[in-house]
């Protein structure tokens, strides 16, 4: 299990900040994160047509009317709107070349891991 120590632990008796992602949380905030790599054409796996059909599907999916997105962001304990927001800011922010070589995978991971329930 993964604990923000970040806080202190007279929050809220111990849930919201500070509390405890559990392995399905985590897992299921990974899949997000997989998503947000592919719909950013990083660290992807596959060439040509495929690699293309995997980053369109993984943009498209950043929808707040897909239910398996939705559903997804359900299980991660997120909002499907926050997480379609951060999706386009990392858009706009246009950081593919700034973030090739970098382990955006380990870093998204950690951001997400932040915000407890």
């Amino acid at each position: 299990m993964i604990v923000n120590k970040n806080v202190p632990s007279t929050w809220i008796n111990g849930k919201g900040e500070g509390s405890t992602i559990t392995p399905p949380i985590l897992l299921w905030r990974s899949v997000i994160v997989r998503a947000m790599l592919d719909a950013l054409n990083l660290d992807i796996h596959a060439w040509g047509k495929q690699r293309q059909k995997i980053v369109q599907e993984a943009q498209s999916w950043f929808n707040t009317s897909d239910p398996q997105f939705c559903e997804v962001c359900d299980h991660s304990n997120f909002e499907p709107f926050f997480i379609v927001n951060l999706y386009k800011k990392l858009v706009k922010a246009n950081l593919r070349k700034k973030l090739l070589h970098t382990n955006l995978n380990k870093f998204l991971t950690g951001y997400l891991c932040t915000f407890h329930n």
